[in-house]
């Protein structure tokens, strides 16, 4: 899995040198490699990820109606028609994973634009891209209040961001050194914050200073739902990129946690959001393709389904200690009657000293007895002609030519239908017979 974001987003449209940062991942868990480059550098892989920074996307709260899935984005557009100073054909819209007509649900919104000149230099370059995911999203869904608080501290653009994501949707302001900021002088973090006094998830754009302007209210929320209000230290995270944690510590007074942004990324590819849909939706049997590599890589390595995971190795390991387990006991009962075998043999037959092979042993020592007392036996030409003679009264001997046990026959009188019964018959008593030309090839079984 090849994870990849633009270095800086505001510079513009794409170029065959605009730059990257890029994860590689073999399971999209634990990154092998990573670096930045331009677009004609980046390293081959079939699972592309592209990873929106968090100023690019504008999030919205609506309850969607239910309405055919064809008629989805028109409901969009015109639901979110006075909530945006852009006009909708010209953004991108994608409801959160799951979401359903009929359900309150975040819409995220970005610029259709530059958005697809990144997905057609990344596919000019060899890279297509397979699925869209944001870097921080609304920690509230399926209609829920309830949910974490993210602070992500980076550097992009050639400046150092704080985002926020909280159930209330996504936020990023400007962090600066000298304790100024271009939300105003005061702040709801106290006297000693340098974020402003509107640091709020209330109406405004979320791609801050980009060249894009505002896309209008992301939340629909008043002033008052503060940052501190949603940073409920139980519930609230503080990421930093090791690079400028130093600064977001001081501007803060708060201790973040290292963030290096190839885990970031990492982070990101691990949710289950995929912007890819309406127009830039994939086709059926890429979809289910990347259904199935997400599904296969979140059953080999995804933390969830490790207890899983192991349940399975029990069972393997059940079945393999089962199946040996019956073999064995089979092979036990095989040995006893063998065993009995030899017994037999060498009880009836005290004569035997080696028992190499029981059964036919046994087969030679039944013929010598039946040749001493004069017993016919199914090795004996008698026995064949009787049984012949018995079987098939009309049939007459042209030749014979017998060998111990095995006796060639010239036999005449019978029609072919009558031949093939008669070896029928003969085979079924225990005799191997063939017939070649009139002549009957008779063998007495082994043992």
């Amino acid at each position: 899995m090849l994870i990849l974001t633009p270095t800086n987003f505001s510079a513009g449209m794409p170029t065959s040198t605009s730059v990257l940062d890029w994860v590689l991942s073999p399971n999209g868990q634990v990154a092998s490699d990573h670096g930045g480059c331009a677009l004609a550098l980046l390293p081959a892989d079939d699972d592309v990820v592209l990873v929106l920074p968090p100023r690019l996307v504008s999030w919205h709260r609506l309850a969607l109606p239910k309405v055919a899935s064809a008629r989805v984005r028109a409901a969009l557009d015109g639901m979110l028609e006075d909530r945006l100073l852009n006009d909708p054909a010209e953004l991108h819209l994608a409801l959160e994973p799951g979401s359903r007509p009929g359900q309150t649900l975040w819409v995220a919104a970005c610029n259709k634009a530059w958005l697809m000149a990144w997905l057609q230099a990344l596919e000019a370059a060899g890279r297509p891209v397979s699925r869209i995911v944001p870097a921080l999203w609304p920690t509230s869904a399926g209609g829920s209040e309830g949910g974490e608080t993210v602070h992500w501290a980076h550097d992009e653009g050639n400046r150092v961001w704080l985002s926020t994501a909280s159930p209330l949707g996504v936020r990023s302001i400007p962090l600066r050194e000298n304790g100024s900021s271009t939300f105003g002088a005061t702040s709801r973090f106290g006297a000693d914050s340098r974020f402003g006094a509107d640091s709020s998830f209330g109406p405004a754009s979320t791609f801050g200073d980009s060249g894009f302007g505002s896309l209008g209210s992301s939340t629909g929320r008043g002033p008052e739902h503060t940052l501190t209000a949603a940073s409920d230290p139980a519930t609230t995270s503080w990421y930093a990129d090791p690079s400028i944690t130093a600064l977001a510590e001081q501007v803060c007074n708060q201790r973040f946690d290292l963030m290096p942004p190839a885990d970031w990324l990492l982070r990101c590819a691990q949710s289950d959001w995929n912007l890819a849909q309406f127009d830039l939706r994939l086709s059926s049997g890429a979809r289910r393709t990347q259904r199935m590599r997400q599904g296969w890589r979140q059953l080999a390595v995804a933390p969830a389904w490790k207890p899983a995971r192991w349940a399975l190795a029990a069972l393997v390991l059940t079945t393999l200690a089962g199946v040996n387990a019956l073999a064995w006991k089979e092979r036990s009962v095989l040995q006893a009657k063998q065993q009995a075998i030899r017994q037999t043999l060498q009880t009836t037959f005290p004569d035997v000293g080696l028992v190499l092979d029981a059964p036919v042993q046994m087969q030679r020592e039944l013929t010598r007895l039946q040749q001493a007392s004069g017993t016919l036996s199914p090795q004996d030409l008698e026995g064949m002609l009787a049984f012949i003679a018995a079987t098939e009264p009309g049939a007459s001997l042209a030749s014979i030519n017998f060998l111990t046990g095995e006796a060639r026959l010239g036999i005449g009188g019978l029609p072919e239908d009558r031949l093939m019964a008669l070896q029928q018959a003969m085979a079924a008593r225990g005799w191997q017979v063939s017939s070649d030309s009139g002549m009957l090839n008779v063998q007495a079984k082994g043992p």
